[in-house]
């Protein structure tokens, strides 16, 4: 019985102290306001340095000297649909199913998830856009590449964000199957010329050697489109990040 006893709490230990490095494992809450805000990223986590010691970091202010380049088209190639949108109480994000994918720079880069900001986190020659999409891509060796996309406020809908909106998970941490047919490259603008630069993640870790492709031509969504959208996200935009030294291209 004593035997079977200390056999008991040995295990009820193990367990626990399992249980504790689970929980540590686990990184620090952050967010866009109070203690949690951008500012105050790299100290919420050590796991969160690149936020304020990144020397690529993103994102930037798309102005001044740009170089001009002989960039290649993006070839898109778009086959799937999208299957959930879901609210993680940072942004609103599209998940699709496999298929979609883009050859930039020779590379290959299947498309992973979209997700919004209001306003936009980039702007073009000083310009702050209501919104902006991100359209997250990894390549065979988990390289990322986003493509951004402005949105500008116009008369008409936007007939994606419409069909989106109709599953829109107005709550954390909620879920919904989109029965639209949504597919990859649906929201991109019929003008695809873009601006490039190395840069990161807007949000935490920040981790660098990002490829951001920002599209020149913004995209019209309607004011009530607009507003829903931020009345769900609030205000989800990283402040402008120092360029340094980093290139531009167009």
């Amino acid at each position: 019985m004593k035997n079977t006893m200390i056999y008991i709490l040995i295990v009820a230990a193990i367990a626990l102290m399992l249980s504790e490095s689970e929980t540590k494992k686990q990184n620090a809450a952050w967010g866009y306001e109070g203690d949690l805000a951008p500012q105050n990223w790299a100290s919420l986590d050590k796991e969160y340095k690149m936020c304020e010691s990144g020397k690529h970091q993103s994102p930037l202010d798309i102005r001044g000297d740009i170089l001009k380049a002989q960039l290649d088209e993006i070839t898109f190639y778009d086959d799937a649909r999208a299957t959930t949108f879901s609210n993680n109480g940072h942004s609103l994000k599209v998940n699709f199913a496999r298929g979609n994918l883009i050859d930039f720079q020779s590379k290959d880069y299947s498309l992973l998830q979209m997700h919004f900001h209001t306003p936009s986190e980039n702007r073009i020659d000083g310009v702050s856009y209501p919104m902006e999409v991100h359209l997250v891509h990894q390549d065979k060796n988990k390289n990322l590449a986003v493509i951004a996309v402005m949105f500008e406020e116009a008369e008409d809908t936007n007939i994606v964000l419409n069909k989106l909106l109709r599953n829109v998970p107005e709550q954390k941490n909620q879920s919904n199957s989109i029965r639209a047919d949504v597919y990859g490259y649906d929201i991109l603008p019929e003008n695809k010329e873009y601006y490039t630069f190395d840069g990161s993640l807007t949000t935490p870790p920040c981790t660098e050697g990002v490829k951001w492709i920002v599209l020149k031509t913004p995209v019209q969504a309607s004011k009530d489109q607009l507003e829903d959208f931020k009345a769900i996200m609030g205000k989800n935009n990283r402040p402008l990040q120092n360029r340094n030294t980093r290139f531009i291209l167009e």
